[in-house]
């Protein structure tokens, strides 16, 4: 049998026909090949939990911090000072709740060499009292998606693109002031506010003086605000508290 042979007619229609089916195949392995690749780096394929993330530490700076930062500046991971102390409300730092974990712990005083037990729930809370020679002490780990303000000199400190803004990613821990001006604020507007979470607000997060007699500190403060976040933003921070 005679080799078939594909040559231009007059019209040029037979490589027209096979470049276009060539192009068609390509077209769908690039397809295939994008498919495959988002599917593999999505987070439930990777079997991403909150867990997972690197989060870095916020802290609020006291007299006796070994960071390198004002007095009362709110620092993140250490580095980045992100807000002075007291700043004015209406150039605060904007930030979204997106986990909110309770705990209790051993309030064993602060130059005791002594590890304090901590408990995650009531039931383990009363197990530790009983046995204990210290008052237990009621504390929080607040997971904060801070947006970045307009005026930072660290862009850097906000990586994280969500909807149309920049954020950072940061957990402080809090206890005693710190507790109270954070954590129960949340927890009281959650009470009264069921159906609507944390997150759909935006809260001024600062650092406010606090006096006792010849002593004074700064503690961290959120303040609810009528600002409502993006419809972004509450699909990260629902997915993240999951």
């Amino acid at each position: 049998m005679p080799r078939r042979r594909y040559g231009l007619d007059q019209s040029g229609e037979t490589h027209s026909l096979l470049n276009k089916k060539q192009e068609t195949r390509n077209t769908m392995a690039g397809k295939i090949k994008e498919a495959t690749t988002t599917e593999i780096m999505s987070p439930a394929a990777m079997m991403i939990e909150p867990s997972d993330i690197e989060i870095p530490r916020i802290n609020v700076v006291q007299k006796t911090s070994e960071i390198d930062a004002p007095f009362g500046s709110i620092v993140l991971d250490k580095q980045f000072v992100i807000a002075e102390a007291e700043t004015d409300p209406e150039n605060s730092l904007k930030a979204v709740p997106v986990s909110v974990m309770k705990g209790w712990r051993e309030d064993i005083p602060y130059d005791d060499d002594e590890v304090p037990r901590i408990a995650n729930s009531q039931e383990e809370r009363d197990q530790i009292a009983k046995s204990s020679d210290y008052p237990m002490l009621e504390f929080a780990d607040i997971t904060l998606a801070i947006a970045k303000p307009k005026d930072t000199s660290v862009d850097h400190a906000f990586p994280f693109p969500i909807g149309d803004e920049f954020f950072a990613l940061g957990r402080i821990n809090v206890a005693k002031d710190a507790y109270r001006q954070t954590f129960k604020r949340l927890a009281t507007f959650t009470l009264f506010n069921p159906d609507t979470p944390a997150f759909t607000r935006y809260w001024d997060f600062t650092s406010a003086l606090i006096s006792r007699g010849k002593y004074s500190w700064y503690a961290p403060s959120l303040t609810f605000t009528e600002k409502e976040t993006s419809e972004a933003v509450q699909k990260f921070a629902n997915n993240f508290s999951r």
